[in-house]
């Protein structure tokens, strides 16, 4: 824990206030200490870094706010509907979690090639439906960001079926032979039994998304490589500042900056676990 967690953490929080660059980082120890200006730097929007990296953290919001309501209702969907009696549901229950199992990088490769601008079948299927009139180039430019959340949403939403399933088991099948005594129709027994009582588990799943939301990476850096351009997200930009532009300050205050939002969330979902044993 020392050597993995302690450490590294007041390290990049020192070099975080030093200006350290491919010219200091030989002597280090030397590296001129310049207070709040990394932060400044980094969070103007009068400098490019600050432009870049304000736009990454939009990016990052504006990928949660789509990709996390996405997986969470397909999700609900699914375990609603595995939560049934049928024939093979054990057999179906395993599979849906092929998406969630794979390798990120197996995954997200495959997906690289659905978006393929000449041979990706996604282009293929919408020239022939006639709704395009040439190839869309899905990986560069604005639609790349859009690219990444239909292959993230793809790759979540098992999770979310899995947590959501397993809540809805939690539930006492008594309540809703209660509500059905009182005349509760299908949508009343979602409406006042099932949805308050998965209220805990959706609060924890929720934050549990925004965190690894808010901290993505594999997705970006394998579907759009090392420099997404406008795709760009804190991760891979904080990657690209510190070790190929050689900035290694201001990328250490674009993490704590990120170090500091994450632990942020952590606290929030410990509060929400507690008031989830309180529920």
């Amino acid at each position: 824990m020392l050597f993995v967690h302690v450490i590294p953490i007041f390290w990049g929080a020192y070099i975080a206030f030093i200006d350290l660059d491919i010219y200091t980082i030989t002597r280090w120890m030397q590296a001129p200490f310049v207070g709040l200006r990394n932060f400044f730097t980094v969070f103007s929007p009068a400098t490019d870094v600050g432009v870049r990296y304000l736009r990454s953290i939009w990016n990052v919001v504006y990928f949660g706010l789509v990709t996390i309501p996405a997986g969470y209702f397909i999700g609900l969907l699914v375990a609603l509907l595995l939560n049934r009696k049928f024939f093979g549901r054990t057999l179906v229950r395993g599979l849906i979690l092929l998406p969630y199992i794979t390798p990120d990088s197996v995954a997200y490769n495959v997906w690289r090639f659905i978006f393929q601008a000449r041979i990706g079948i996604v282009n293929k299927y919408l020239l022939a439906l006639g709704l395009i009139e040439e190839p869309i180039i899905w990986l560069v430019g604005d639609r790349a960001i859009y690219a990444v959340m239909i292959a993230s949403v793809w790759k979540g939403w098992p999770f979310a079926c899995l947590v959501l399933l397993a809540g809805l088991q939690s539930i006492p099948q008594e309540l809703y032979e209660a509500a059905r005594i009182d005349g509760a129709s299908s949508f009343g027994l979602f409406r006042f039994v099932t949805f308050p009582m998965l209220r805990p588990v959706s609060a924890t799943l929720l934050l549990l998304s925004a965190i690894w939301n808010f901290h993505a990476f594999n997705q970006f850096y394998i579907l759009l490589g090392a420099d997404p351009g406008k795709a760009h997200v804190p991760s891979t930009f904080i990657l690209q500042e510190a070790f190929t532009n050689f900035h290694f300050g201001q990328g250490a205050a674009m993490s704590v900056f990120l170090t500091v939002v994450v632990l942020l969330m952590t606290v929030a979902i410990l509060q929400v676990r507690k008031r989830g044993e309180e529920w």
